[in-house]
């Protein structure tokens, strides 16, 4: 049986995520960490802990069960016009991220699956872009026993608010991806049930190491 923790569970790749782990008969637990209370707490498989994201070194779980988790999923992620200031975006998009890679690198020998973006670089001219890069270089810096970095490009799918860049870019970008070339084909929109259904199988595989997973390579899901 396998025990699993995620963060960003009731975003719109989290809740797909949540799906297919609540579907999953060798799922025994399900630890949900969020800032409040969700719509999961009552489901049987289900075991929430609130707290502040920022403070992520004060959650509570019992040494049995810290032991036995096997895998960690961080499904955060924001836009700076949510977050309302670069600064909380990047609360969000790094801080968050980081603390939970730090508790799951010093309390776990879990693995932790992390969605990035599509051309994730520290020293992008992209803010969004720059905070990406930073993160998957503050998590590669960690004790893990297996990260997976998911570098999506645009995600396109339901979703419970609109974002009207991701609706102007989806069909520019679904027509350029047509052409017969390598990076243009890496900016095919990705559906948000395969980047879910991405993290979901290679999550079952028994590796170490580090992983990153593109855009291309999520198309497959």
């Amino acid at each position: 049986m396998k025990n699993v923790i995620i963060v960003g569970a009731t975003g719109a790749t989290g809740s797909q995520l949540m799906q297919r782990l609540m579907n999953d008969p060798a799922v025994e637990n399900i630890y949900v960490v969020h800032y409040r209370k969700t719509a999961f707490a009552h489901l049987d498989k289900v075991t929430e802990f609130t707290l502040d994201l920022a403070q992520f070194n004060t959650l509570n779980i019992t040494n049995d069960i810290v032991a036995d988790i096997d895998c960690a999923y961080c499904c955060l992620g924001t836009t700076r016009k949510k977050a309302g200031s670069l600064a909380a975006f990047r609360q969000v998009d790094k801080d968050y991220i980081v603390n939970f890679g730090t508790w799951v690198a010093t309390n776990t020998k879990a693995q932790l699956h992390v969605i990035s973006a599509v051309g994730a670089n520290a020293k992008s001219a992209s803010r969004y872009l720059q905070t990406k890069g930073e993160t998957e270089q503050l998590l590669r810096q960690l004790p893990l026993t297996a990260l997976f970095l998911y570098q999506p490009t645009l995600l396109h799918g339901k979703r419970d608010e609109f974002r009207l860049m991701e609706a102007v870019a989806y069909y520019p970008l679904a027509i350029l991806s047509l052409l017969p070339l390598p990076l243009l084909k890496q900016q095919k929109p990705i559906a948000i049930d395969q980047l879910a259904n991405a993290m979901y199988q290679l999550s079952q595989q028994v590796t170490d190491g580090h992983h990153v997973i593109s855009s291309l390579e999520i198309q497959q899901y």
